[in-house]
């Protein structure tokens, strides 16, 4: 693990002229570590696909500590990384929502996160730092991180960022429940009590949206997340696509047998397949997504010919709503997805 203390060389040099000046033998405390954690995910075309498995980074807290600015290690499967206990100035790339649920405010974040519809109310002040590519870089040095969160993607971005802030890289679909997520977060940044009271009301809202579809929706009645992608047409599970966390896990609304078989219990996002095996997978209900410049014929005879379309119990998911996966995206998603079938299904019990 490079040390904490090697940031730039400029401070570098400064820090040794001034503990030359001074007659100390101390480390400067001024200066950020880099991270060496690096975890790959394989995806499938578009935006889908098998994600790694949930290797969420851990927290200890530094057993060397300067009097004045604390540390804390993240450790990964690829290294250690050494980061402020108490950042001030975070960057993030793909988990701008964590860090709001928990009460803190990045400096910067890309437009596609602080425009969510989930978030923007929460994002005034943060600095747009644009996609995730070369100019990105140019845009976080501006800002003066001391930390740098990112879904990372391109190793050799990520040296980038790790020369100007400790930099934690986590890749995509790493996290597959909002538990499990808020708890990493608030423990990588010393907000374990934050994301406790938040996990508790977010489980209160989530009982009072299960008691309110309850007896609306018969035992054993399936859903069934799917639509076209681009050129594809693709089924999804329970993770990170298409409001599965609300919908199956959160919710509990059932899946069905082949889609448990061959996306949930394999923990796998999305699957492509062909227009003939819509009827495999397709449920009582269904989740309906529309995306990527996606063409999509309602009255071909194949789609035409399932048994939810016949009977008209197909939910249309709009793409700015139910594409975002974040806890607070899932936490909003839970409430319109029930407030979906109380419309179309009733709510008397």
């Amino acid at each position: 693990m490079i040390h904490y203390k090697q940031r730039r060389w400029g401070v570098i040099l400064i820090t040794i002229f001034l503990v030359i000046l001074s007659g100390c033998s101390g480390e400067s405390q001024s200066a950020q570590s880099e991270s060496t954690t690096n975890r790959a995910v394989t995806t499938n075309s578009g935006d889908s696909g098998q994600t790694a498995k949930n290797t969420s980074p851990q927290t200890k807290q530094n057993s060397t500590v300067d009097t004045e600015a604390q540390t804390r290690i993240v450790s990964t499967v690829h290294g250690d990384v050494e980061i402020p206990a108490n950042p001030q100035r975070i960057v993030t790339q793909g988990y701008l929502a964590d860090f709001l649920a928990l009460g803190v405010k990045p400096v910067g974040a890309p437009y596609w996160e602080i425009e969510s519809p989930y978030v923007k109310s929460l994002s005034a002040g943060i600095e747009d730092i644009g996609q995730i590519d070369g100019g990105s870089v140019e845009k976080m040095l501006s800002l003066s991180p001391d930390l740098i969160v990112t879904v990372g993607g391109d190793d050799k971005l990520n040296e980038q960022y790790r020369k100007i802030a400790p930099t934690v890289v986590i890749p995509y679909g790493t996290y597959h429940e909002v538990h499990i997520e808020m708890r990493a977060f608030g423990k990588m940044i010393g907000k374990e009590k934050e994301a406790e009271a938040w996990l508790t009301e977010f489980d209160e809202q989530v009982k009072k949206a299960k008691d309110a579809i309850k007896g609306v929706v018969k035992e054993g009645t399936t859903f069934t997340i799917m639509g076209p992608f681009g050129k594809d047409f693709y089924i999804y599970g329970d993770t990170v696509n298409r409001g599965g966390q609300a919908i199956h896990q959160q919710l509990g609304l059932t899946p069905t047998p082949k889609v448990k078989q061959d996306l949930i219990d394999k923990k796998i996002n999305a699957l492509s397949i062909s227009e003939e095996k819509m009827a495999d997978y397709a449920g009582d209900y269904i989740f309906l997504d529309i995306s990527g410049g996606a063409e999509f014929d309602e009255k071909s005879p194949v789609w035409a010919s399932l048994e939810a379309v016949k009977n008209k119990r197909v939910f249309k998911l709009d793409g700015d709503r139910f594409w975002p996966y974040d806890p607070i995206a899932v936490q909003s998603q839970v409430q319109e997805v029930a407030a979906m079938i109380q419309d179309r299904l009733g709510t008397k019990k």
